[in-house]
């Protein structure tokens, strides 16, 4: 190449200049297509298990599915929720399987506590180039597992994985970077900061309603934070772990990493007890308030920090301003996204009296119109897909007629619904209940299923009381045209989370996520959220260290002075007194 340049020179007209800069330009491109290879991102295959296909019928069919087979309590029964088909029995994890998950995680975070954020970056760009590639084998997946329609798998699943891994590559690093304060001004001459430091390895203990989001998040933050990561998730979705778990560790081993880093466990609830107790360094749960109480007991025993984020009762309320041909449809889909299982789902709706009759008629020929069934196997279309848990139907049920046996009215359905392909799947009619008052059963209780619940309110003051009646105070939405008036109600309620005109916004905004009550304390997303993944450490050192350093002056230096009480207060009137003269006699008494 070199003997090739040279002649070209030798035969042309160019002078010292020009070949330098040819020389400079070849050394320029050569770096700068290294500099491209390094940046793109790492291909790898994973192949999607055949009983994902869509039109997959080839399951033996349950009688009554169940996780729990009594025969072998050691393992899960996994089965698809909206065919009653079994998938497959997979081990339950126990205790000794969380002792040799920690011992690996550990080991590997020694090393990847060392990776710079480039090489971190790298991963997640290889991770989420797979996603954006693969996401309808990674929807079918979950669809499959969960019995979601394929609309909510898309957006539940991709799009908010998908916006997290992209936040976190733009803004992680500088969350995660130093973070400069002021100094004292006793202290000007030192430098006072915050550095983040990997907690080391932490875990996740996840629910099963959107398994694919819910095992990928708290990943991209650990491993961008530097930790190692244990995730639990449901023994519900015991079965698309299997395939969620081989994309993140066959990445990382493509990207050069120690797949050990990402540990994967999936048992009942001896299995998730014994990783709270095991001595990991930070735990983040997504869980009910019963489970989060246990959690926070057994993890008392070792003072492990836990995030804590345990379902909602999320209200809308509808002021008599709204346009409801524009909000009806945000509304139908914040009620019935996932069938209601969402802990963001808004299930309290608070509209208006003015408005409330015709809201209630035109929601209630809409409800009717959703069509239920199997999203993978259903070719007219599915709106509302399977409930997940077998005790969700029974359940519902329950609780719907308890509410109107207290004077609400049901419009439509409150029953389960039975496919006439699959009579053993989970499905529940979707169901429209109107007339609902705070101290009725489903108003304090997150039900969790596709049920629209509707409530009157009169003026702004009493809407905002029966939002804030419920235990618990997640995320709320207001619709109203007058803004102001919106951020006024927003302050008022006791939530995490509020959106105006809007559902569900704060998390696409990657604003931390948490809520208050009954729902939980600390966060996990945003700037928050990744910052709590790491242990804050507060450090000062010398402005000028060739110059200036702390000393102590004689009169407080051991043994104190008999003038050193009066020294200090005199250096208190200097620094901090507001009237000049006494700041100034505080000054000159300092001797």
């Amino acid at each position: 190449m070199l003997s090739l340049i040279l002649e070209i020179f030798e035969n042309s007209q160019f002078n010292l200049n020009t070949i330098i800069i040819l020389l400079l330009t070849i050394i320029f491109a050569f770096a700068f297509a290294k500099f491209l290879s390094d940046d793109e991102p790492i291909e790898f295959p994973v192949p999607v298990p055949i009983e994902a296909k869509p039109g997959w019928i080839n399951g033996k069919v349950l009688d009554k599915p169940n996780i729990k087979d009594p025969q072998n309590s050691g393992y899960i029964v996994c089965y698809d929720p909206a065919t009653g088909q079994l998938l497959s029995n997979i081990r339950a994890h126990t205790e000794q399987d969380v002792i040799e998950a920690l011992k690996k995680a550990r080991k590997a975070q020694k090393e990847w506590a060392k990776t710079t954020f480039k090489e971190r970056k790298k991963v997640l760009k290889s991770l989420l180039n797979f996603i954006v590639k693969n996401q309808e084998e990674i929807c079918w997946v979950s669809c499959r597992d969960t019995g979601k329609s394929l609309v909510d798998a898309k957006m539940g699943e991709i799009l908010v994985t998908c916006e997290r891994i992209k936040w976190t590559m733009k803004k992680g690093e500088k969350a995660l970077s130093p973070q400069y304060h002021e100094s004292s001004m006793l202290l000007f001459y030192k430098i006072a900061k915050i550095e983040f430091e990997p907690l080391g390895v932490v875990a996740a203990l996840v629910s099963w309603n959107y398994p694919f989001h819910n095992i990928i998040g708290p990943i991209i933050s650990a491993l961008f934070a530097g930790n190692g990561i244990i995730v639990k998730a449901s023994e519900q979705v015991a079965w698309s772990l299997q395939y969620y778990s081989k994309i993140v560790k066959v990445c990382l081993k493509s990207c050069g990493h120690d797949p050990d880093i990402v540990q994967f466990l999936c048992g009942f609830a001896d299995c998730g007890e014994a990783l709270v107790k095991s001595g990991v360094d930070g735990i983040t749960l997504i869980g009910s308030p019963q489970v989060g109480k246990q959690v926070m007991s057994s993890s008392s025993t070792t003072l492990t920090p836990c995030t804590l984020e345990l379902g909602g009762k999320d209200c809308a309320i509808l002021r008599q301003d709204v346009n409801l041909s524009k909000i009806i449809p945000i509304v139908l889909r914040g009620v019935f996204q996932n069938a209601g299982q969402n802990c963001i789902g808004l299930e309290r709706i608070l509209v208006h009296e003015s408005i409330y009759d015709k809201f209630v008629k035109m929601v209630e020929l809409r409800v009717k119109e959703l069509r239920v069934g199997c999203a993978l196997n259903d070719e007219e279309g599915v709106d509302v897909g399977a409930l997940t848990t077998s005790d969700q139907i029974d359940r519902l049920s329950t609780l719907i007629k308890s509410t109107v046996s207290q004077g609400a009215k049901l419009l439509y359905g409150g029953y389960p619904f039975i496919h006439p392909l699959y009579p053993t799947a989970h499905y529940y009619t979707p169901t429209l209940l109107i007339d609902v008052t705070p101290e009725m059963p489903i108003s304090q209780t997150e039900h969790f299923g596709p049920i629209m619940v509707v409530m009157k309110f009169r003026t702004d003051d009493e809407a905002i009381e029966i939002a804030n009646s419920s235990g618990y105070g997640l995320g709320n939405s207001v619709f109203t045209k007058d803004q102001r008036r919106g951020e006024w109600m927003a302050r008022r309620l006791r939530s995490g989370m509020v959106n105006i005109n809007d559902f569900g916004a704060s998390y696409i905004c990657n604003l931390p996520f948490g809520g208050v009550g009954i729902s939980g304390f600390g966060r996990f997303g945003g700037i928050e959220g990744l910052r709590q993944q790491c242990l804050m450490k507060s450090i000062t050192l010398d402005r000028f260290p060739w110059l200036l350093q702390t000393s102590i002056p004689k009169m407080l230096d051991y043994p104190i002075h008999f003038r050193g009480s009066m020294f200090v207060s005199n250096l208190v009137k200097a620094v901090y007194e507001n009237r000049l003269l006494y700041k100034v006699k505080g000054i000159i008494k300092l001797d």
